[in-house]
């Protein structure tokens, strides 16, 4: 895009739709630039999780995106209304005032992903973690925030100022009506039959390497190879007989095929519909056999009611439940993930970002009273949080009756849940609800709200929990993550396929 504006780079000076232009396109190479980068292993390590991914995406969003649309108003708008820009000084002010908001956002994220990253796996001379706290590297990256929220309001400035400076060219123009002469290619005399491009020869060869090399699930190692080998040798004699079989004057096939647009859709369907199959037959294949070698139990009632919440709530957009292999985060956060850790979630929560630390293996690390103070008043726990208090959680409440619709959701996803545990859902529930209560109430003097009692009131009529709290049942789940209990009598074992069909299992599916 850049190649374009060659000898004539003056009118950047003159034409702020330029101006946006070139913004845009530098940013956007720098964007796919940076993607690759951020693919290799060494990169990602650092990056991943840190605001260094919110860096890149935005360089795209606000430098890509947002000047190229900025760029097309300023170009479009005038035209509709056949009138000049009302101001170009302010089109000029957006353009410097975007750019250099543009520059503070994505620098102060990459200053701050960079420092996280390196932060998380810092080690002292001993071989321990530098920073143990997440909190330390939590605040190290304030002065950044603030420069970010610096960028994003100059950035947002820009655009109130395009669209006062737009509105004000329309109100001051008429709309345009005018003629566009089109030029319309005549239909060539003689179609090529459909039958002759779809059942073509490049069509034939390639179900044929795809059979050849779809028996290699089937074939032992060696046999495997010879298939590759031989659709390999196909390919590579179609394509050199091709080049050399070409009629002067005819075109070719695929240059038929972009002429008829039903049969280019139809057949990049097609394309599309193998790749997939391709993709999902071998997971939705191995499920069984994952199921039937888990030592993982699927979540009880009142714990799937918890990581409902925990979606609903946002929790997974700030907390990340996959800690990688790397002696930093084991060191800080316990033993790696494996798939096995997350066989049962439907989706799967292993975040994108870490503004708080990882709860993959959380469940056990401190007990119920410290969940329980930090969902309300985080602050009172850990100092310098930005954690949002939970307040409401402790009066909004959850309706155990259809935990058990929940689960047979879960089942039909490939959660073994057997079906006394859906049956007894509701009780199953409201017993580890009660067990999580007392125990607040022995430690921490939490009172239940029963009837008499008003909820936040001081005294003796006064209590701090609804009964069905989500709050317990949040605790319930975040106790849950990583301390996988002991399997219930009668559970999937070794060797016994979690997706069962018998008589009784049927039923419940049906009801």
């Amino acid at each position: 895009g850049l190649l374009t504006l060659r000898g004539a780079w003056d009118r950047l000076r003159r034409d702020p739709v330029l101006k946006f232009f070139a913004v845009g396109v530098t940013a956007y190479g720098m964007a796919t630039f940076e993607g690759p980068l951020l693919s290799i292993k060494s990169v990602s390590g650092v990056g991943h999780y840190t605001d260094w991914i919110i860096a890149h995406v935005h360089n795209g969003a606000l430098g890509w995106n947002g000047f190229m649309a900025a760029g097309l108003f300023y170009w479009l708008v005038p035209r509709l209304y056949g009138r000049e820009l009302h101001s170009r000084a302010a089109a000029n002010f957006h353009f410097w005032i975007g750019s250099v908001g543009i520059v503070l956002y994505v620098a102060s994220m990459w200053v701050a992903g960079i420092t996280q990253g390196l932060m998380w796996r810092a080690e002292n001379e001993g071989g321990g973690l530098m920073y143990p706290s997440f909190l330390e590297t939590f605040l190290a990256l304030k002065p950044m925030y603030w420069a970010r929220l610096v960028g994003g309001l100059l950035y947002l400035t820009g655009f109130i100022v395009m669209t006062w400076n737009l509105v004000a060219t329309a109100r001051a123009g008429k709309a345009v009506t005018t003629e566009v002469e089109v030029t319309v290619e005549e239909a060539e005399e003689k179609l090529v039959p459909w039958r002759q491009i779809l059942f073509g020869a490049p069509v034939l060869v390639s179900f044929a390497i795809m059979g050849i090399l779809g028996t290699v699930a089937v074939l032992e190692a060696v046999a495997s190879l010879v298939m590759v080998v031989l659709a390999s040798g196909i390919g590579l004699f179609f394509v050199i007989a091709s080049q050399f079989g070409r009629h002067t004057g005819k075109p070719a096939w695929h240059a038929l095929l972009e002429g008829r647009a039903f049969l280019f859709s139809f057949l990049t369907f097609v394309a599309i519909l193998i790749g997939g199959v391709a993709e999902l037959v071998p997971s939705i294949i191995s499920v069984p056999e994952q199921m039937a070698a888990t030592r993982n139990v699927p979540y009880s009632a009142l714990e799937l009611e918890g990581r409902d919440i925990y979606v609903a709530e946002g929790c997974y957009t700030c907390h990340s439940q996959m800690i990688r292999p790397f002696t930093w985060e084991t060191a800080r956060y316990g033993q790696p993930n494996t798939m096995d850790d997350s066989i049962f979630d439907h989706p799967f929560q292993w975040g994108s970002r870490r503004i708080g630390p990882d709860l993959a293996r959380v469940g056990g690390k401190y007990n119920h009273t410290w969940h329980y103070r930090h969902m309300l008043d985080p602050r009172e726990i850990s100092p310098g949080s930005n954690m949002p208090p939970y307040t409401h959680m402790a009066v909004d409440t959850v309706d155990f009756d259809a935990s058990a619709d929940k689960m047979r959701a879960m089942r039909s996803l490939g959660v073994p849940y057997r079906p006394e545990e859906i049956q007894t859902a509701s009780e199953s529930a409201q017993r580890q609800h009660d067990e999580i209560v007392a125990y607040l109430a022995q430690d921490a003097g939490v009172r239940l709200c029963t009837e008499g009692l008003v909820y936040g009131a001081e005294g003796e009529n006064g209590c701090d929990l609804q009964p069905h709290s989500k709050l317990v049942a949040l605790i319930s789940y975040l106790q849950r993550l990583g301390n996988v209990p002991a399997r219930p009598a009668g559970g999937a074992g070794e060797g016994e396929v979690a997706l069962r069909t018998n008589a009784a299992d049927a039923a419940e599916v049906a009801r």
